[in-house]
Protein backbone atom coordinates (compact mmCIF):
# COMPACT_ATOMS: atom_id res chain seq x y z
CA UNK A 1 0.00 0.00 0.00
CA UNK A 2 1.49 2.88 -0.99
CA UNK A 3 0.85 7.15 0.60
CA UNK A 4 0.24 9.86 -1.79
CA UNK A 5 1.53 12.80 0.02
CA UNK A 6 -0.18 15.87 -1.47
CA UNK A 7 2.68 18.26 -1.04
CA UNK A 8 0.54 21.62 -1.71
CA UNK A 9 -2.13 20.54 1.29
CA UNK A 10 1.12 20.01 3.35
CA UNK A 11 2.79 23.37 2.72
CA UNK A 12 -0.77 25.03 2.88
CA UNK A 13 -1.37 23.14 6.45
CA UNK A 14 2.24 24.32 7.42
CA UNK A 15 1.51 28.02 6.93
CA UNK A 16 -1.98 28.06 8.50
CA UNK A 17 0.02 26.79 11.57
CA UNK A 18 2.64 29.48 11.52
CA UNK A 19 -0.28 32.33 11.07
CA UNK A 20 -2.45 30.68 14.15
CA UNK A 21 0.69 30.42 16.25
CA UNK A 22 1.97 34.17 15.53
CA UNK A 23 -1.73 35.45 15.90
CA UNK A 24 -2.05 33.53 19.74
CA UNK A 25 1.50 35.25 19.95
CA UNK A 26 0.31 38.70 19.39
CA UNK A 27 -2.81 38.57 20.63
CA UNK A 28 -1.41 36.73 24.28
CA UNK A 29 1.08 39.85 24.31
CA UNK A 30 -1.72 42.42 23.75
CA UNK A 31 -3.28 40.80 26.46
CA UNK A 32 0.00 41.22 28.42
CA UNK A 33 -0.05 44.76 27.82
CA UNK A 34 -3.99 45.50 28.61
CA UNK A 35 -2.76 43.20 32.14
CA UNK A 36 -0.29 45.99 33.06
CA UNK A 37 -3.00 48.76 33.31
CA UNK A 38 -5.94 46.72 34.15
CA UNK A 39 -4.34 44.66 37.03
CA UNK A 40 -2.17 47.02 38.84
CA UNK A 41 -1.69 44.93 41.21
CA UNK A 42 0.36 42.52 39.22
CA UNK A 43 3.22 45.16 38.99
CA UNK A 44 4.84 44.17 42.49
CA UNK A 45 4.98 40.81 40.81
CA UNK A 46 7.01 38.49 43.64
CA UNK A 47 6.38 41.29 46.41
CA UNK A 48 8.43 43.95 44.26
CA UNK A 49 11.99 43.66 42.99
CA UNK A 50 14.87 41.03 43.73
CA UNK A 51 11.52 38.69 44.85
CA UNK A 52 10.69 41.89 47.79
CA UNK A 53 14.20 41.14 49.75
CA UNK A 54 15.69 44.18 50.37
CA UNK A 55 18.72 43.07 51.66
CA UNK A 56 19.75 41.70 48.30
CA UNK A 57 18.64 44.90 47.30
CA UNK A 58 21.20 46.46 49.36
CA UNK A 59 23.46 43.68 48.12
CA UNK A 60 23.56 44.80 44.51
CA UNK A 61 23.47 48.40 44.77
CA UNK A 62 27.07 47.66 47.06
CA UNK A 63 28.11 45.67 44.59
CA UNK A 64 27.70 48.23 41.63
CA UNK A 65 29.81 50.68 43.96
CA UNK A 66 32.61 47.86 43.68
CA UNK A 67 32.28 46.95 40.27
CA UNK A 68 31.63 49.77 37.38
CA UNK A 69 29.52 47.93 34.95
CA UNK A 70 29.01 48.77 31.73
CA UNK A 71 26.04 46.94 30.91
CA UNK A 72 23.18 44.40 32.79
CA UNK A 73 21.90 41.03 31.18
CA UNK A 74 18.65 39.72 32.41
CA UNK A 75 17.09 36.29 31.84
CA UNK A 76 13.71 35.69 32.95
CA UNK A 77 11.89 39.18 32.48
CA UNK A 78 8.30 37.64 33.81
CA UNK A 79 6.47 41.29 34.59
CA UNK A 80 9.80 43.50 34.82
CA UNK A 81 9.42 44.54 37.88
CA UNK A 82 13.52 43.55 38.81
CA UNK A 83 14.22 45.12 35.35
CA UNK A 84 12.47 48.21 36.20
CA UNK A 85 14.54 48.67 39.44
CA UNK A 86 17.54 48.10 37.29
CA UNK A 87 16.55 50.97 35.28
CA UNK A 88 16.39 53.29 38.40
CA UNK A 89 19.69 51.75 39.92
CA UNK A 90 21.57 52.32 37.22
CA UNK A 91 21.85 54.30 33.94
CA UNK A 92 23.25 51.44 32.48
CA UNK A 93 22.20 49.56 28.99
CA UNK A 94 20.11 46.52 29.96
CA UNK A 95 19.01 43.44 27.98
CA UNK A 96 16.25 41.22 29.54
CA UNK A 97 14.64 38.16 27.76
CA UNK A 98 11.12 36.68 28.30
CA UNK A 99 9.83 33.70 25.80
CA UNK A 100 6.29 34.37 27.57
CA UNK A 101 4.66 36.38 25.46
CA UNK A 102 1.77 37.69 27.79
CA UNK A 103 4.67 38.36 30.45
CA UNK A 104 6.76 40.26 27.36
CA UNK A 105 3.30 41.97 26.82
CA UNK A 106 3.13 43.78 29.93
CA UNK A 107 6.71 43.96 30.95
CA UNK A 108 6.91 45.91 27.39
CA UNK A 109 3.99 48.27 28.49
CA UNK A 110 5.66 48.57 31.97
CA UNK A 111 8.90 49.70 30.14
CA UNK A 112 8.13 51.47 27.03
CA UNK A 113 9.71 54.87 28.31
CA UNK A 114 12.40 53.43 30.12
CA UNK A 115 15.36 54.66 27.89
CA UNK A 116 17.95 51.97 27.04
CA UNK A 117 16.26 48.77 28.30
CA UNK A 118 16.13 46.49 25.47
CA UNK A 119 13.14 43.40 25.80
CA UNK A 120 13.94 40.27 23.56
CA UNK A 121 11.05 37.62 23.68
CA UNK A 122 13.38 35.06 22.75
CA UNK A 123 15.00 31.82 24.37
CA UNK A 124 18.04 32.85 26.95
CA UNK A 125 20.67 30.96 24.85
CA UNK A 126 19.84 31.90 22.04
CA UNK A 127 19.64 35.57 23.10
CA UNK A 128 23.09 35.85 24.28
CA UNK A 129 24.79 34.16 21.65
CA UNK A 130 22.73 37.16 19.48
CA UNK A 131 24.05 39.78 22.06
CA UNK A 132 27.90 38.57 21.60
CA UNK A 133 27.68 37.78 17.93
CA UNK A 134 26.06 41.07 17.54
CA UNK A 135 28.27 43.18 19.37
CA UNK A 136 25.16 45.12 21.12
CA UNK A 137 26.96 45.06 24.52
CA UNK A 138 29.92 47.50 25.92
CA UNK A 139 33.11 46.13 26.73
CA UNK A 140 33.77 46.21 30.05
CA UNK A 141 32.25 44.16 33.39
CA UNK A 142 28.78 43.11 32.36
CA UNK A 143 26.26 41.68 35.44
CA UNK A 144 24.00 39.23 34.67
CA UNK A 145 21.31 38.50 36.52
CA UNK A 146 19.82 34.73 35.66
CA UNK A 147 16.19 34.06 36.31
CA UNK A 148 14.91 31.83 33.45
CA UNK A 149 14.52 28.69 35.72
CA UNK A 150 10.83 28.38 35.84
CA UNK A 151 10.30 24.85 33.75
CA UNK A 152 12.08 21.69 33.76
CA UNK A 153 14.12 23.42 30.38
CA UNK A 154 16.91 24.87 32.61
CA UNK A 155 19.23 26.77 30.82
CA UNK A 156 20.98 27.74 33.62
CA UNK A 157 24.34 26.07 32.60
CA UNK A 158 24.03 26.90 29.86
CA UNK A 159 23.52 30.51 30.45
CA UNK A 160 26.42 30.21 32.95
CA UNK A 161 28.67 29.24 30.06
CA UNK A 162 28.18 31.30 27.44
CA UNK A 163 28.04 34.31 29.93
CA UNK A 164 31.83 33.48 31.17
CA UNK A 165 33.12 32.95 27.28
CA UNK A 166 31.77 36.02 25.58
CA UNK A 167 32.34 38.57 28.31
CA UNK A 168 34.93 37.27 30.69
CA UNK A 169 34.57 40.24 33.18
CA UNK A 170 31.04 38.85 33.41
CA UNK A 171 29.97 38.97 37.04
CA UNK A 172 26.86 36.52 37.31
CA UNK A 173 23.87 36.35 40.19
CA UNK A 174 21.61 33.48 40.06
CA UNK A 175 18.36 33.90 42.02
CA UNK A 176 16.34 30.61 43.49
CA UNK A 177 19.42 29.35 44.15
CA UNK A 178 20.59 26.85 47.28
CA UNK A 179 22.37 28.69 50.34
CA UNK A 180 24.48 25.65 51.83
CA UNK A 181 24.38 26.79 55.14
CA UNK A 182 20.84 28.58 55.23
CA UNK A 183 17.90 26.03 54.13
CA UNK A 184 15.77 28.90 55.52
CA UNK A 185 16.32 30.39 51.91
CA UNK A 186 14.34 29.17 49.25
CA UNK A 187 15.77 27.61 46.02
CA UNK A 188 14.46 25.38 42.77
CA UNK A 189 14.65 21.68 42.22
CA UNK A 190 13.76 20.35 39.12
CA UNK A 191 14.35 16.79 39.17
CA UNK A 192 17.71 14.52 39.27
CA UNK A 193 20.58 16.98 38.56
CA UNK A 194 18.50 20.20 37.92
CA UNK A 195 18.55 21.76 41.54
CA UNK A 196 19.96 24.78 41.96
CA UNK A 197 22.48 24.15 44.25
CA UNK A 198 26.13 24.51 43.92
CA UNK A 199 26.69 20.25 44.26
CA UNK A 200 25.11 20.66 40.82
CA UNK A 201 27.17 23.55 39.19
CA UNK A 202 29.70 21.72 40.71
CA UNK A 203 29.32 18.41 38.63
CA UNK A 204 30.50 20.76 35.54
CA UNK A 205 32.92 22.89 33.59
CA UNK A 206 31.39 26.08 34.58
CA UNK A 207 32.10 27.01 38.25
CA UNK A 208 34.26 30.32 38.25
CA UNK A 209 36.77 30.85 40.90
CA UNK A 210 34.67 33.35 42.99
CA UNK A 211 31.36 31.95 44.71
CA UNK A 212 29.64 34.35 47.32
CA UNK A 213 26.66 34.21 49.19
CA UNK A 214 24.62 36.60 51.24
CA UNK A 215 26.16 38.08 54.42
CA UNK A 216 22.58 37.83 55.49
CA UNK A 217 20.90 35.04 57.46
CA UNK A 218 17.84 34.35 56.06
CA UNK A 219 15.72 34.78 59.03
CA UNK A 220 16.72 38.74 58.78
CA UNK A 221 15.42 38.89 55.33
CA UNK A 222 12.29 39.90 53.79
CA UNK A 223 10.00 39.28 51.21
CA UNK A 224 9.86 35.42 49.67
CA UNK A 225 13.56 34.93 51.13
CA UNK A 226 14.80 32.84 48.34
CA UNK A 227 18.31 32.70 48.00
CA UNK A 228 20.73 33.56 45.34
CA UNK A 229 24.57 33.24 44.51
CA UNK A 230 27.11 35.60 42.88
CA UNK A 231 29.84 34.07 40.50
CA UNK A 232 32.60 35.50 39.05
CA UNK A 233 36.09 34.81 37.30
CA UNK A 234 38.30 37.58 36.47
CA UNK A 235 40.51 38.01 39.41
CA UNK A 236 40.44 41.71 39.75
CA UNK A 237 36.66 41.02 39.58
CA UNK A 238 37.00 38.53 42.38
CA UNK A 239 39.28 40.94 44.57
CA UNK A 240 36.29 43.69 44.31
CA UNK A 241 33.75 41.52 45.18
CA UNK A 242 35.52 40.66 48.28
CA UNK A 243 35.53 44.16 49.73
CA UNK A 244 31.72 44.01 49.56
CA UNK A 245 30.10 43.31 53.14
CA UNK A 246 26.84 42.37 52.16
CA UNK A 247 28.70 39.00 50.18
CA UNK A 248 30.16 36.70 51.87
CA UNK A 249 32.73 34.29 49.76
CA UNK A 250 33.52 30.59 49.86
CA UNK A 251 37.16 29.01 48.79
CA UNK A 252 37.30 27.30 45.97
CA UNK A 253 37.46 23.91 46.75
CA UNK A 254 34.89 23.52 49.12
CA UNK A 255 32.31 24.65 46.71
CA UNK A 256 33.46 22.16 44.03
CA UNK A 257 32.63 19.30 46.90
CA UNK A 258 29.55 20.63 48.28
CA UNK A 259 26.59 18.11 47.55
CA UNK A 260 23.70 18.81 46.47
CA UNK A 261 20.92 19.66 49.04
CA UNK A 262 18.05 16.56 49.77
CA UNK A 263 15.24 18.89 48.75
CA UNK A 264 13.95 22.53 47.75
CA UNK A 265 11.00 24.90 48.02
CA UNK A 266 9.85 25.26 44.52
Amino acid sequence: MSVRIDISTWCSNFQYVRLRDRIRVWRDQWTGMWDYWRRPEWRLAWGGPFNGQEFRQRLFTELCTRVPFSAIIETGTYRGTTTEYFRRATRVPIHSFETDPRNYGFARARLMFCPDVHLHRCDSRAGLVHLATSNAVPTGAVFFYLDAHGSADLPLAQEIALAFTHWPEAVVMIDDFAVPDDPGYGFDDWGPGKALTLGNLGESAVLPLGVCFPACASTTETGFRRGCVVLARATDLIRRIDTVRTLRCWAHDEARTLAPEPSADV
